[in-house]
Parts: C-alpha cells; sequence; structure tokens
C-alpha cells in the first residue's frame, strides 16, 4: 500500500535523491555556462565580433487608468479613453494597423513603417527597419502557407492610446516552398494550426508604425506547434525544428522539476490520511 509507512519512505528518498541530482546538475551547467560566456566575451573583445542590438523603444503616449465606480481592478475605458492626448482617433489607428497587416506587415509598403521601427518577437529581435523587411520577405510566407492568419479583435490600449493590440489563431495548409535561409523546406501539404498569440503595433503621430509585437502564445494548449509561436511554431509543425532551445517546446529546467515537483512532493506524501 502506498500509505504505509515504508512506502511513504521509499517514496520519500525517491524524490530527494531526484531533487538532488536535478539541483546539483543545474550548478554544473550553469558553471559550464558562466565559463563558456566568458570565453566568448574575450572572442569578442579581442576580435570586435560582438553582436550589439538595438535599444528599446521606451513608451511614448500614456494615460492615467480612470477605474469603474467602486473596483479599482477594472478600468472604465470609455473614460480612460476619453482622456488620451494621441493625435489619431481610434477607428482610424485600427485602419492603419489592418493596413499594414493587408501589406505583408509593411514589407509591401515600407512607407507604413517609421524609419525607427523596430521588430521584437519574444526571442528574435530588436531587428530594424531595414533588416525586417529583407528577412521576412524572404521567408515567401504567403506562397509557401495558403491559408490565412486568422487575425481578429483589433483595439488600442486605453493606456497606451497609439498602441493597437490583436489576436492571430493561425491555420495554414504548406502548399509551396518555405525558405529559412539557406534551407528550402519544400511543400509538404501538411496542415499547420498555430496557437493563440497577441501582437500590437505602436504608432507616431504621423501614423506610421514605429514598433510591431508578436508571437506571444497566449494558451499554449491549442494547435499542433506544442505552444510555439512565430515562425518558430510554423517550422516545428512542419517537422523541422530548430536547433536552440528558444526555437524548441516548452521543457521545464532541472531546478523547476526539483523545486516544483519533487521536494513539494515530499511533503504531500506525509500529509496523506494525517486527519
Amino acid at each position: 500500500m502506498t500509505d504505509s509507512i515504508p512506502a511513504k519512505i521509499i517514496l520519500t528518498i525517491g524524490h530527494i535523491y531526484c531533487g538532488l541530482v536535478a539541483i546539483i546538475a543545474t550548478f554544473f551547467i550553469k558553471i559550464i555556462d558562466k565559463i563558456a560566456r566568458l570565453f566568448m566575451s574575450i572572442g569578442q573583445n579581442l576580435t570586435g565580433a560582438k553582436v550589439i542590438l538595438p535599444e528599446f523603444h521606451e513608451q511614448r503616449c500614456s494615460v492615467a487608468p480612470v477605474y469603474s465606480v467602486d473596483n479599482k481592478d477594472i478600468l472604465d475605458e470609455t473614460a480612460t479613453k476619453q482622456a488620451s492626448n494621441f493625435t489619431i482617433p481610434e477607428d482610424q489607428l485600427i485602419a492603419k494597423a489592418k493596413e499594414i497587416v493587408m501589406k505583408n506587415i509593411g514589407c509591401d509598403q515600407p512607407e507604413l513603417l517609421a524609419d525607427d521601427f523596430l521588430f521584437i518577437f519574444p526571442i528574435v529581435g530588436p531587428l530594424k527597419k531595414a533588416e525586417f523587411i529583407e528577412i521576412f520577405s524572404s521567408f515567401g510566407l504567403e506562397k509557401a502557407m495558403t491559408g490565412s492568419p486568422n487575425m481578429f479583435n483589433f483595439f488600442v490600449d486605453p493606456l497606451e492610446p497609439n498602441r493597437v493590440w490583436f489576436l492571430s489563431r493561425g491555420q495554414y495548409k504548406h502548399t509551396g516552398d518555405l525558405k529559412f535561409g539557406p534551407q528550402v523546406i519544400k511543400a509538404s501539404g501538411k496542415t499547420v494550426v498555430t496557437p493563440p498569440q497577441m501582437l500590437s503595433m505602436s504608432f507616431n503621430d504621423a501614423g506610421q508604425c514605429y514598433k510591431f509585437t508578436g508571437g506571444y502564445v497566449v494558451d499554449k494548449t491549442v494547435g499542433n506547434c506544442d505552444g510555439l509561436g512565430g515562425l518558430f511554431g510554423i517550422m516545428h509543425s512542419l517537422g523541422y525544428t530548430l536547433p536552440f532551445h528558444e526555437g524548441q517546446p516548452w521543457t521545464p529546467s532541472l531546478s523547476w522539476e526539483a523545486y516544483a515537483k519533487h521536494f513539494p512532493s515530499i511533503e504531500k506524501i506525509w500529509k496523506k490520511n494525517k486527519m
């Protein structure tokens, strides 16, 4: 019986053993990581091979929150939006965001993107305007993937009135060549269903997008991309999972296994039938 004292002792020993193995392994992994980064830093300084990324934009527009009556947790969106000092009305801003989407995220009409435009996804970026257009256009997504990103629910952020948020639930069929760097993935006929993802566009007073964010998965249980967003999810679904950790489905770290699973289980074992 699992409720017997000997069984509890064996289970406790098992969880302690697994937890300690995970912690010790994590310690050595961190040491190796620090040593590797030290040698990389030396190499970068000696050869000038350091990659310097653009700095993130600071928030350019903000509104003080106005709360619903007797409820500080829920905004009065109408009242908050009325305090906006941004020059472009809400309906026009949403129309501009949709126009950029229809122009291949501005790649087909670059003047829709500001000169200081930045592409910022969870892993990739920031990319400047020219680099983003070159990379994004090179994939050939529109020809390779039949279907739609199914973008919907465009709305202006009441606290940041120059920013439009929207969602995507992509459904595609791989019917053409998909290019990823030097690699060409031939049409496979596979269906790709991406998880719901949150995206946003921030605009300047001229109505140009200066920041595009996206690929932020809000429900990893949906679709056949194993919770990966953006192009990483599409690649994985097609059977071309990328070789680095950030481009692969999430797996818990060893320290998470120890502190969130094994060690808490010990207390649960001895609480059984204690009442």
